[in-house]
This record gives C-alpha cells, sequence and structure tokens, in this order.
C-alpha cells in the first residue's frame, strides 16, 4: 500500500509541473520537441515512482526520422506511461475524452495534441481518426490501442478497425508493440500497485502502401497475431482477428 500511496503522490507531483510547462510551450507549437522532452520525463517519473523495472526488445528497429501507427496491448493505467517513456518517438495517443476534462491535466493534453475520442459517440470517434490524421502530418507517430479498452484478462479481445484505416489512409507502416507486465503491476480493478518488470516490444512493421481499405480485417489479424506471440511466445497464435 505505501508503493501505492507513493506512486499516486509522485504522479501529482509531477503532473503539475509537466502540464503547466506543456501549456507555455504549446503557445508555441504543439509539436515542439521540448513537448516531447517534458512528456518522458513525466511518464519516466510515473513508471520509477510504481518500482517498475522497465525494459525494451527491438525498439531500435524503429527508425527516428520515420512515423509509424503503435498498435499496442491494454493491459492497464501504466500501459501509456511505459510506452512514452520507452518508445524513442514523438508519440500522441488517442485518449478517451473524460481525461481531458481534468483541470490542468487535460488542458495540457489538449494543447500538446493528444487526440480526445468517445468510441460511444459515432460521429465524434471519425473525427477523432481525421485528428489523429492530421497530427501525423505534423510528425506525431500515433499509438492507438485497437482493443478499445483495458481487458480485465490476459487473453488480448478482438482489435476494432479503426487503427487499421487510419494507417491505410496515412500510408504508415504499422507496427504492433507488445506491453508485458503491467497485467501483474496493476491490472483492472486492482488497488494496490505491485512492482514489477514490464517489457515493450516492438514487432515488425506492417506495410500499409497500396493496401485495400477491405484488407483492413487482414491488417488487424496480422497486428494481432504478432502481439499475442510477443506476449506468449507462440508463433502461431490461435486468436483471431475481430
Amino acid at each position: 500500500m505505501l508503493r501505492t500511496l507513493w506512486a499516486a503522490f509522485i504522479a501529482v507531483l509531477v503532473t503539475i509541473p509537466a502540464a503547466s510547462g506543456v501549456i507555455i510551450v504549446a503557445v508555441f507549437s504543439s509539436s515542439a520537441r521540448a513537448i516531447d522532452s517534458i512528456i518522458r520525463w513525466w511518464a519516466r517519473s510515473i513508471v520509477r515512482a510504481a518500482g517498475i523495472e522497465l525494459g525494451g526488445e527491438r525498439l531500435d528497429t524503429l527508425d527516428p526520422a520515420k512515423r509509424y501507427i503503435l498498435v499496442a496491448n491494454h493491459y492497464s493505467y501504466f500501459d501509456i506511461p511505459c510506452i512514452l517513456a520507452a518508445v524513442p518517438q514523438p508519440i500522441r495517443f488517442m485518449a478517451k475524452v473524460s481525461l481531458f476534462k481534468i483541470p490542468l491535466f487535460g488542458w495540457s493534453l489538449a494543447k500538446a495534441g493528444f487526440i480526445p475520442i468517445d468510441r460511444k459517440n459515432r460521429r465524434t470517434a471519425v473525427k477523432s481518426f481525421d485528428q489523429a490524421g492530421e497530427r501525423i502530418r505534423r510528425g506525431n507517430t500515433i499509438v492507438i490501442f485497437p482493443e478499445e479498452g483495458r481487458t480485465r484478462e490476459r487473453t488480448l479481445r478482438p482489435f476494432q478497425r479503426g487503427a487499421f484505416l487510419l494507417a491505410i489512409r496515412s500510408g504508415l507502416e504499422i507496427v504492433p508493440m507488445a506491453v508485458d507486465g503491467t497485467f501483474d503491476v496493476f491490472p483492472v480493478g486492482a488497488r494496490a500497485v505491485k512492482p514489477g518488470r514490464v517489457t515493450i516490444r516492438a514487432g515488425t512493421p506492417i506495410a500499409t502502401e497500396n493496401i485495400s481499405v477491405r484488407e483492413k480485417e487482414k491488417l488487424a489479424g496480422e497486428a494481432r497475431a504478432q502481439i499475442v506471440a510477443m506476449l506468449t511466445g507462440y508463433e502461431e497464435p490461435p486468436s483471431p482477428a475481430g
């Protein structure tokens, strides 16, 4: 419980200056490198406070000069800071709209170019993916959780199509990303943070140039299979795309 209280205290402590710094820098540009540095400092502070030993595998295969659509499994609230801390890219997330209503923190998300999404409202959800396309044009890598929410089990839920439509329309490569360990650190419904090892693994990039929209389910299936394989060690995971 002491670890949980400490992690919560640090989260509040670092969020205030980080959010304030982002808002100030964003007055000049929401794509400024300084914003990425602030975001990464915020994420690493939270990861350390939770007692997470963070590691990465194959992250050096990501070309610093290129931008990607990263699709990842979603076990825990700690998935986001772990990805932000580990992946050397100017990352922006699609985040649930309620986060943007939090004073200061939500304002900084909007100023930094994070994308609010309300999946219950189809019209605004479509607009959110249009905003994601704009962030890509400004030079950001976009991270999407295609399960559309945290899962309560280790088994991945079916992947929804939005991330793959965005990738096809933008022509960017999809990189499947496995977040391994956050289920043990702080799963859905947990009351206490349990320190442990978290590994972020990058899969093999999936090209989307000259790919038809009709092939979005195939892309989803390939990305999901890679993530399951990285999490379980199975080369041919049995779970199909949804």
